[in-house]
């Protein structure tokens, strides 16, 4: 006997089935400076019926706006279904858009090993998603930082171990999926079959990841198993090739456009049975190899339920319909994807069963959301947010960062340093890239709270690539009296024959400019960040302390700033 779902599926025509595969790219900031994007994002929901859309940057309230707008629309589509809104808020809403709580980086709760924090601080991210009307979160990462040198992982991940980072994704997939239909999300499991053990960045190339099966079963699998178990309600597969599960005679297929590791080993083997979703399909790894054409239907033909961000939607769109009409894709296998996809917007509240779009029904709505105002659209479902719940949120994200703080040199040195309230005068430099103007905000909040909690004299600097000697000497001469140095590091690491270091351009650079700013004065370095650093930069300079917080968000900021006087 035929479910409600899976009798409303009737209702709709090839190509309406496939378009609730297709997530789309979107963004607040340009879907109102653009009329040109708005059109397309338009047209996309009102003529296609897409599934749902991904939001990255913009306002939190104007992101809630458009949210809003666009499932009005898509109630006035052909098919009438509402749209199931996802992002990658992996460590808070602040992750991609302004507003929100910002929390620490998933490296930061696995090194403070608390996992009641880490789903208290999920279960957080998902009611202000829902609060804008976002429905699915793109985390946790699942991934295994097994590999220091890997440079897009990192700090992302919650360990080293299969053991810290399996325990802390189920605890932040049960704080994500915990609640009723208004204040849970779909959490994702993310990078199948793991991305950890890399050192090539797929938003930049195609990645390999090497080793056994019997490695892979021990250790990458081992957190998408304890996810599973989790009853995780995606997965999010990677643009990487595993030669040893790949199809034989084509090692080099992504991952995320593979069969054997889609069907056979993630549906079949592993028994998954929610939504697989792709990684971004606008991401190098897929674009410097395949058409957005060529990426979708290979995707759905290895099994993915959904195609995120292909460059080209429309495109994406025509070639999966052609694939259905030339037999190379099976409509039952699309018809099992978008049911997984109804069920879902189903788990979310957007659908109030018995549910029939010709009737024109709709789901009820209640909540206003950030107090914006913007939840009375269709298929906005959502939850009240208070200006003290944020508050609360905020105060919870600084107590998590806490415990992550960690010291390393000899202990002598740290006695030395701490508390900086000793001196009388200290100065701060912050290693920024001028190419990232979030690196100079990130660095002039550090010196703010820094100062609040110095009562001394302090000055402090910004040190990047376009320094030069005579800025040098400035500096020198303005700090001459500083009694203490405190090293902000804010810039991306990169790796160099094996070892984690500064930019390589940079590093000889910053270093010899360090060394001459601090003379013999005793220094801590604060990592904001990768702290592999450590190893490379001034590791052989004496009475040198250096403080990790295993995160570059605003509570380590704060956190640090307060250890440094303790």
């Amino acid at each position: 006997m035929q479910s409600v779902l899976e009798t409303l599926l009737e209702k709709y025509t090839t190509r309406q089935l496939l378009a609730q595969c297709i997530v789309p790219r979107v963004s607040a900031e340009t879907y109102y400076a653009d009329e040109r994007i708005r059109f397309q994002i338009q047209t996309l929901v009102r003529h296609e019926g897409i599934g749902g859309i991904c939001v990255f940057q913009g306002e939190a309230v104007e992101t809630a706006r458009m949210i809003a707008e666009l499932q009005n629309i898509s109630a006035q589509s052909a098919g009438g279904m509402p749209l199931l809104v996802s992002a990658d808020f992996e460590h808070g809403v602040a992750m991609r858009l302004d507003g929100g709580t910002p929390f620490p980086h998933a490296m930061a709760l696995g090194v403070g090993d608390n996992v009641d924090t880490t789903h208290r601080m999920a279960a957080a991210i998902a009611r202000e998603s829902r609060a804008l009307g976002i429905h699915w979160n793109f985390a946790p990462v699942c991934d295994i930082n097994s590999n220091r040198l890997n440079p897009v992982i990192g700090i992302r991940s919650f360990g080293e171990t299969p053991d810290v980072v399996s325990r802390h994704a189920q605890a932040y997939i049960a704080g994500t999926q915990q609640g009723g239909v208004l204040e849970r999300m779909l959490a994702t499991a993310k990078h199948f079959p793991g991305h950890g053990n890399t050192t090539v960045d797929s938003h930049e190339a195609l990645p390999t990841l090497d080793g056994s099966r019997e490695r892979f079963d021990a250790v990458e699998l081992a957190p998408f198993r304890a996810a599973l178990a989790a009853d995780v309600q995606s997965v999010m597969v990677g643009h990487l090739a595993v030669p040893t599960l790949a199809q034989a005679g084509v090692p080099n297929v992504p991952a995320s456009l593979s069969k054997p590791i889609i069907t056979g080993l993630l549906r079949q083997e592993l028994g998954f049975d929610g939504i697989i979703v792709t990684d971004a399909l606008d991401m190098k790894a897929i674009t410097s190899r395949y058409s957005s054409a060529e990426s979708a239907v290979m995707a759905l033909t290895a099994g993915a339920d959904v195609v995120l961000l292909p460059p080209e939607p429309l495109e994406a769109l025509n070639a999966l319909e052609q694939a259905v009409n030339d037999g190379l894709l099976s409509l039952e296998q699309i018809k099992r994807s978008v049911l997984r996809i109804l069920e879902a917007k189903q788990w979310c509240g957007l659908l109030t069963l018995p549910y029939s779009a010709d009737q024109g029904q709709r789901p009820a709505v209640s909540g206003t959301g950030y107090g914006t105002g913007y939840g009375t659209g269709y298929g906005s479902r959502q939850i009240d947010l208070k200006p003290d719940d944020i508050k609360q949120h905020q105060l919870f994200a600084l107590d998590a960062a806490k415990p992550a703080l960690r010291w390393f040199g000899d202990n002598e040195t740290v006695k030395m340093i701490k508390p900086i309230e000793q001196f009388r005068q200290i100065a701060g430099f912050a290693l920024v890239s001028e190419r990232y103007e979030q690196d100079v905000t990130a660095a002039t909040s550090f010196f703010r709270y820094l100062a609040q909690n110095f009562k001394g004299d302090c000055d402090f600097g910004f040190l990047d690539a376009t320094i030069d000697d005579a800025d040098v000497q400035i500096l020198t001469e303005g700090t001459r009296e500083a009694e203490a140095i405190v090293i902000a590091v804010f810039v991306r690491p990169q790796i160099v024959e094996g070892m984690v270091t500064l930019v390589p351009t940079l590093a000889p650079r910053f270093e010899q400019i360090v060394r001459t700013l601090v003379g013999e004065k005793p220094v801590v370095v604060v990592l904001f960040g990768n702290p592999y650093i450590r190893e490379t930069f001034l590791a052989t300079r004496p009475k040198t302390a250096w403080l990790c917080t295993f995160s570059s968000s605003e509570p380590s900021l704060g956190a640090a700033a307060y250890e440094l006087n303790q």
